[in-house]
């Protein structure tokens, strides 16, 4: 079986660092992208199964990036899972068309329990 792609999208370098070393460690194939404009971008040529989206971002903040995939018909089943500290954010990024939501600082244990939910729940829709 071929590992779950994830786009990660977080600006913050020692964030990114350190999510996409958890998830490499985990089996995901990770991509990278460090504002909206580029996970975006990243989406559309990658096609992951599952994406990681920081929600304040520069260029375009996360849920401007959420907005525009889900406008886009391949992305209304990709879950999206939106990462942020903006106390809340909960009505914000269901309202964007994320799947699900961690608060930072990330619980790794947590963050990877709602992947595996997500990519699970994902691949037996389809």
């Amino acid at each position: 079986m071929d590992a779950v792609k994830i786009l990660l999208a977080e600006d913050h370098t020692d964030s990114r660092e350190a999510l996409s070393t958890l998830l490499r460690a985990f089996g995901y194939d990770v991509w990278v992208a460090t504002n909206g404009r580029e996970a975006v971008d990243l989406a559309i040529m990658e096609q992951p199964d599952l994406i990681l989206m920081d929600v304040m971002m520069p260029i375009m903040d996360g849920l401007t990036a959420t907005r525009t995939l889900r406008a886009d018909p391949g992305f209304r089943q990709v879950p999206i899972l939106a990462v942020t500290a903006m106390a809340g954010a909960e009505d914000h990024v269901f309202t964007a068309g994320c799947d699900a939501w961690i608060r930072k600082p990330v619980n790794m244990r947590s963050l990877v329990d709602t992947i595996r939910n997500l990519v699970e729940a994902g691949q037996n829709a389809a």
